[in-house]
């Protein structure tokens, strides 16, 4: 698949869609979508704060221009992700890290670096909403046709685990991921109830159809 191409700090997760923006265009509904998944994460800061500065985990990651509250921990070079996931699987890493902490690396590739995200196996909640409960996918477009926007939903039951998601996580990113990649990690502002959200980056149009293909998937 095509590297997909989003700005981190650009995501946006809200309940309202912009109204400069043509509101659902392309839909599809009865998603169930069997790749996409929604996970909490950890901050950055929650992962490295028990790590010495001397951990090799330093040497393998660059962690220029990253959030100290973001679950983006860094960037390793392509060729180097082996390296770094047979070390950080060793006890002498995991001894010092939440116990339940994965590093998802991302969808997007650029200048042979992959970006890393901390991601909790285990949900605070005891309950998440996943591809099943997604029940329609859709992308909106900028009226000068510039600008994309991917807008999902979940159903009734669904949206309630949403809200419960988003409320626990204020503050914090939310990880979607497809086939065991992030794809995107917007951060939660406030609950949102209705279970109608958008993703919004610095997308072609043909990036986010790929995106939207995932969710479908």
């Amino acid at each position: 698949m095509k590297t997909l191409k989003y700005i981190l700090l650009g995501v946006i997760l809200l309940s309202l869609v912009f109204s400069s923006f043509s509101i659902y265009t392309s839909k599809k509904r009865g998603v169930q979508s069997t790749s996409v998944t929604f996970c909490e994460t950890y901050q950055q800061q929650e992962v490295l704060s028990g790590l010495d500065k001397g951990d090799r985990f330093f040497e393998l990651v660059n962690m220029e221009n990253t959030d100290p509250e973001s679950s983006l921990l860094g960037r390793c070079v392509e060729t180097g992700l082996k390296d770094l996931q047979n070390y950080t699987r060793g006890e002498s890493f995991k001894s010092k890290v939440p116990k339940d902490l994965i590093i998802a690396a991302g969808d997007q590739i650029k200048d042979h670096m992959i970006s890393l995200y901390a991601i909790r196996e285990n949900s605070s909640t005891g309950v998440i909403p996943t591809g099943a409960d997604l029940e329609e996918v859709s992308v909106s477009s900028s009226d000068d046709g510039e600008n994309y926007m991917l807008l999902f939903s979940f159903s009734k039951s669904g949206a309630e685990k949403w809200a419960s998601m988003t409320r626990k996580n204020e503050g914090k990113d939310i990880a979607i991921l497809s086939r065991g990649k992030v794809i995107a990690a917007p951060r939660v502002q406030e609950e949102i109830k209705d279970g109608k959200c958008a993703i919004s980056g610095s997308y072609t149009k043909s990036e986010i159809n790929s995106l939207k293909a995932e969710f479908e998937n």
